[in-house]
């Protein structure tokens, strides 16, 4: 017992010295994603109380949209942002980053075109609402706002300018926070409203940002295509990695709606609201140490990249497992707490969704090491495996099981992925190794 004792002390106390080694940066990015997630978490909150369990859902539903764009606007842009710009310096650095921004601007239109257009076509094909066409179309004006916004906070993180994606996270907090109060004092908050106050906020915070760092950005049309082709080289791949990864994540409240009415996604909003409590921490690190780790690689070489991650996936594992813990013991009652009663009863969703927490948390380290290395391509087929689970067991679970089969899904889904990224990162320095591709 002593040596068992003296064991978990120590890994206390390897943990304590690790969290202490982040320092200021690190501090800054888990305040920035606490200001970031207290934001979405208390829109949800409002849009849950103020709203039926169908307005939830149909919030929700637009939401996942919204996830999905931001999840392939990271991939194509923020992602290839993350690690080139560590090569780059001054005018190059400021090319990089304004031309970065133009081929920002330029997925804006095509998403808002391609939301247009979709709109004319999706209302009534999932959901049998007479409120989605309204909801979506706020969405499809809102959401080019919400896209720069979100760019420039990656911009941040990949620079590890935290400070800077603080202030801008406090700002859209006050501006949309304030402005769904306001509409909901006057009862006239609804999830269309909600978005366009999204979309307003982002937008002010965004041209405020770009006045005040004019200086740091500039667009040079001789380096624009090469700049563009690197970009989508690498972005490629990750492009479509993401579209699996968003395709077999969000689609489960569609498909959910699909079978069981808008009022079943209502209850796994709230169900998803409640987990995502733990949002300030998970994404908080996420977003430090992802270009930490990028950083690592491209300093010290792939042997100590493979050590820093391992011992990272611990350190993110014991860091979560607090949270995780209260999730596991108390998150039907949190449901009820935040949501009211009309959402009692779900707390075995909760319970798995935590679950799920810690096998993404295991997961990532060897996300961004695969990434760093440039091992696009094995990401690529790693991510396959959560969309076969999705169309295969996953639409089968969700029919027979509703949003409790949703949160099975998930869990398999993401086990399987975390089992696979794992092996494939320890493949890629296994073949580093052996073709002599070891730096530092």
């Amino acid at each position: 017992m002593n040596e068992v004792y003296i064991h978990i002390k120590d890994l206390f106390s390897a943990l304590n010295q690790r969290i202490r080694s982040l320092g200021t940066q690190g501090v800054l990015s888990l305040s920035d994603q606490l200001v970031a997630s207290i934001t979405n978490f208390l829109t949800g909150v409002i849009i849950g109380r103020a709203c039926t369990k169908e307005g939830f859902g149909l919030y929700l539903l637009c939401f996942n949209i919204l996830l999905v764009v931001l999840d392939l606007q990271s991939s194509v842009l923020a992602s290839p942002y993350t690690i080139f710009s560590h090569r780059l310096r001054g005018r190059r650095l400021a090319a990089y980053t304004g031309n970065t921004l133009v081929q920002e601007l330029m997925l804006c239109l095509f998403v808002v075109f391609s939301l247009k257009l979709s709109g004319l076509y999706m209302p009534g094909l999932f959901v049998s609402s007479p409120d989605i066409g309204s909801v979506l179309d706020a969405l499809s004006i809102s959401i080019s706002f919400i896209m720069v916004k979100e760019f420039i906070r990656r911009l941040c993180f990949a620079r590890l300018l935290m400070k800077t994606a603080l202030l801008v996270d406090m700002a859209v907090a006050g501006l949309q926070l304030g402005g769904l109060s306001i509409l909901w004092l006057m009862g006239l908050i609804s999830p269309s409203a909600t978005f366009w106050i999204m979309g307003l906020s982002c937008a002010l915070t965004t041209a405020g940002w770009l006045f005040i760092n004019r200086g740091s950005y500039t667009f040079d049309h001789k380096e624009f295509f090469s700049d563009f082709a690197r970009n989508w080289s690498f972005g490629g791949w990750v492009l479509a990695s993401g579209v699996l990864w968003s395709l077999s994540m969000t689609a489960y409240p569609w498909i959910l709606a699909y079978f069981h009415g808008a009022g079943a996604a209502g209850i796994w909003a709230a169900c998803w609201g409640v987990v995502s409590l733990s949002n300030p921490l998970m994404l908080g690190v996420q977003n430090y140490l992802g270009p930490k780790i990028v950083k690592l690689h491209a300093e010290n070489g792939i042997l100590y990249l493979r050590d820093r991650v391992l011992r990272y996936s611990l350190l993110y594992l014991l860091l979560i497992l607090p949270i995780v813990l209260i999730l596991l013991i108390a998150g039907g009652d949190l449901l009820v707490l935040f949501y009211g009663e009309k959402y009692g009863g779900n707390g075995g969703i909760v319970r798995i969704l935590a679950i799920n927490l810690m096998l993404m948390a295991a997961a990532f380290p060897a996300t961004y090491g695969l990434l760093a290395t440039e091992r696009v391509r094995l990401y690529f087929m790693a991510n396959l495996v959560p969309l076969i689970i999705t169309l295969s067991c996953g639409i089968f679970l969700v029919k027979n099981f509703g949003a409790f089969g949703v949160a099975l899904g998930l869990l398999l889904g993401i086990f399987l992925t975390a089992f696979v990224i794992g092996i494939c990162f320890l493949k890629s320095i296994k073949v580093a190794m052996v073709n002599g591709r070891v730096e530092g």
